[in-house]
Formats: C-alpha cells, structure tokens, sequence
C-alpha cells in the first residue's frame, strides 16, 4: 500500500491519480476539515473514470503533528509519499513552519524507521520526501546550482527555506538509520485547478490583464513530470540521493508574457524595479498593520522577485533518461483548463 500526504493539495492529488491509474492502493492522507472536491476536479482534468478512481481511495485522518495519528495512519503501508508541507515567507509564521516542515517530518520519518521491514509485508520498505529548490543554497557560489551544493547560510534565507532544509537533515537522518528514501527538490510547479494557491494564482493575475513584471527569474516544472519523476525513482529503488526537477529557468516577465498572451491580454510593460518595490514593501507594511491582514510584500519576497538563480537537472535526466516537458507546451495547456473552469463557473 502506498501512503500520500498532502492529498488535497496540488501535487498530493496528482501522485494519488498516478498511483490509482497504475492499479496501486493508495491510502490518502486527510484532515478532518479537507475539501475533497479538489482532489476530484483534480481528476477530472485527466480522465473521465473520476467517481471510479475516487472510490477506490483509502482515507486516513492524519495529522503530521500527533505520533500517533501517523503511527495509525502508517498501518499496512510500504511505500509513502511525503507531499504534505507548509508555505509561507511571512515572518509570524515561522512557528508553524517549524511545527508542520520540520517536527512533521521528524514524526513521520520516526514513525517510518520503527517500522522497517523484518520479513514481514506491512513494513516501510520505500519513502520519497518532496523538498523545494530553496533548500540548494549557499552563499559562496554562484554558478549553477546543482544536487552537489549544499547548504550554507547567507542570514538572509526565508523562514520557509530553513525549516525545508531542516525537513531534509531529518530525512537524512533515517536514512543513516536504515530508511529507503529519496528525496525531490523541485522547482516552481505548474499545475491545472487550485486557482487560489501556488501556481494557480498566476493565471488569475494575468486574467486581469497584468502591466507590471520584476526583473527576476525562477525554475519551472510541469506537475506530471514530478510525479512521473516520483513514481520512477521508488519503483526502480533509486535511494540515498537527491534530485532537482525542472525544465528550465525563465524571467517572470517571460512567463506573464505568454500566460496574458493566451490570455488575450497585452504583455506586462512596466518594470517593478529594487526601488519600487521597497516603496511597495513599506507601503504594505503600514496597510498590514491598519488592516490586520498579512503583508505581501516581504524582503524575502522582494529578493525572489529580482533574484536569479540557474539550476541544472543533469542528474535526474541521466538517472532516468528523462525528459521534461517544456514549460510553454505546460502554460499553454493549464491556460485552456483556466478558461474551461471559467466559463463552467469552477472559478
């Protein structure tokens, strides 16, 4: 059996379909409040057997913070998928960053060691943790990062960054202990639904017809290729490694570029320099604290948006010989389900 967290979110869901439509058991993880709906318009976007597929999902309350809970959740699994995690780069909530990215995993991966195999089936034979790209850091080097930088600290690293590399050292950790794991590193990931988070609010934004763009760039990955990535690494027992998965690195004004076009919409025109954005970053600061409502603009933000940064996905490529698909073929496909939602009344 294979055990996914994260299920209601946006990679969750897509593991979960992976692993229903190779004919696995997949146990998914939930909590007592999850919208299940997304995990069926996930579907939906795929296959037409949505309510056959759905139906044959395991549910399992689960939460990453109880020992017991996961200890319960973990009975009769062999192969977890570890999709769950927490996002944000606001400062307050490095708590819970902390609680849900790192402890979460420490519980998870402890749960998993004490549950080896000893000649009996049940037993966790293969985990695959999902990490982030800001874990490949460090501070000295600025060539092309691959799975051979590790981490050193510039002190100006998000709070989200430190507890996902904090999240990494655990997994390593069972490893040294005797755990079959991997681990995935992969970039910004573009995904169909989930219009209000993650990738998803790109395509809203750009809906409305965006000026602006920063000078910045970022690694992007179609979501399927993730999870094929996924699906192969344990299949094939590839463990004790690390991999980056992306296609490629574009400037964000690159990215509104094609989105708005598709869209109908003219190309962003007005560069958010350094400057303007620090004027931004004050001004949000002072409507945060009129309005209680959490800032958008953060230094941290403010440096992912004019930042550069090349990533090479060498590795996986060889290991695999893989290909990935190109990130224009990926927006334009997600634009069209975009659409389709709209005029459905889904958005």
């Amino acid at each position: 059996m294979n055990l996914i967290t994260g299920t209601t979110g946006l990679l969750g869901s897509h593991v979960v379909l992976k692993l229903l439509q190779q004919g696995k058991t997949v146990v998914a993880a939930k909590q007592s409040s999850s919208d299940l709906s997304k995990i069926k318009h996930c579907f939906s976007y795929y296959t037409k057997d949505v309510e056959t597929l759905f139906n044959k999902i395991k549910w399992v309350d689960l939460d990453i913070t109880d020992v017991y809970s996961i200890e319960e959740a973990l009975k009769g699994v062999e192969h977890v998928y570890h999709c769950a995690g927490f996002v944000s780069f606001l400062e307050k909530d490095f708590p819970k960053l902390t609680l849900l990215n790192e402890t979460g995993t420490a519980n998870l991966v402890n749960a998993c060691v004490a549950n080896l195999p000893d000649g009996k089936a049940g037993k966790i034979t293969s985990f695959c943790h999902v990490s982030s790209l800001s874990t490949i850091n460090n501070a000295d080097y600025e060539g092309e990062l691959s799975e051979r930088i590790f981490w050193k600290t510039s002190g100006k690293e998000s709070s989200y960054a430190i507890s996902k590399y904090n999240a990494e050292r655990e997994v390593w950790r069972g490893i040294e202990e005797g755990l079959n794991a991997v681990i995935v590193n992969p970039g910004f990931i573009l995904a169909p639904g989930f219009w209000k988070q993650s990738s998803g609010k790109i395509f809203s934004f750009c809906k409305k017809g965006n000026m602006f763009y920063t000078d910045g760039s970022t690694a992007y990955v179609d979501v399927n290729d993730v999870v094929e990535v996924m699906v192969q690494l344990m299949d094939k027992q590839i463990f004790n490694e690390r991999f980056i998965l992306v296609e490629n690195s574009y400037t964000f004004k690159d990215i509104f570029t094609q989105i708005q076009k598709k869209f109908g919409k003219p190309a962003p025109f007005f560069k958010s320099g350094k400057f303007l954005l620090q004027l931004g970053r004050m001004a949000d600061g002072i409507l945060s604290k009129i309005t209680g409502k959490d800032r958008v603009l953060t230094s941290n933000t403010i440096r992912t948006a004019v930042g550069h940064k090349k990533y090479s996905n060498s590795k996986v490529k060889s290991a695999l010989s893989f290909s990935f698909k190109p990130v224009n073929e990926v927006l334009n496909g997600i634009c069209e389900h975009f659409e389709n939602d709209l005029k459905s009344g889904r958005i």
